[in-house]
C-alpha cells in the first residue's frame, strides 16, 4: 500500500453553472484555471448531456474500455471527482452516473471533450488549500 497523508483547509467554494455546448470536464477545468485554483474537489453536479462517453473497466490488469451513451437529452445523475495543477493547466478526474433516454444508468470516468452540455449542468467545486513546508505538508 502506498498512501501520504495531507493536511490542508477547505478554501472557496465556487457554484458554477455551464451552458449549451461547453464540455462538462473541460469546462470544470476552465472554471478552475479562471479562479486560479490548483486543487479542487468537484462536490457535485445536476443537469443534461447532449451524450457522454464514459471509461470503465479502469484497472491495473484490464484494458480501459469505453461507452458512448447518446440521446436528446442524457441526464447526469452524479459527479464527483478531483482537479489538480499539472504545471501548465488544470486536469480534471471526474466520474459520475448518466442515466439514457429509457432510464438506463451508466457509471465510469468522463472523458476529456467528450460530454457536451445539453440545457446546463449546475456544479460546486470546493477548493483545497495545503501548506506546503520543507517539502511536507503540513
Amino acid at each position: 500500500m502506498t498512501a501520504q497523508l495531507l493536511q490542508g483547509q477547505p478554501g472557496r467554494i465556487v457554484k458554477a453553472r455551464l451552458q449549451c455546448n461547453d464540455d462538462l470536464v473541460l469546462g470544470i477545468e476552465d472554471i478552475c484555471a479562471h479562479y486560479g485554483m490548483d486543487h479542487v474537489f468537484v462536490k457535485g453536479g445536476l443537469g443534461s448531456l447532449f451524450r457522454a462517453q464514459l471509461l470503465v473497466n479502469e484497472s491495473a490488469d484490464e484494458p480501459d474500455s469505453s461507452i458512448d451513451i447518446t440521446g436528446y437529452a442524457v441526464e447526469l445523475l452524479t459527479l464527483r471527482g478531483e482537479v489538480k495543477h499539472n504545471g501548465q493547466q488544470p486536469t480534471a478526474n471526474l466520474f459520475g452516473m448518466v442515466a439514457d433516454n429509457q432510464g438506463v444508468v451508466y457509471s465510469g470516468r468522463f472523458v476529456r471533450a467528450e460530454a457536451p452540455v445539453c440545457i446546463t449542468v449546475e456544479l460546486v467545486l470546493q477548493e483545497w488549500l495545503t501548506h506546503e513546508r520543507k517539502g511536507l505538508y503540513r
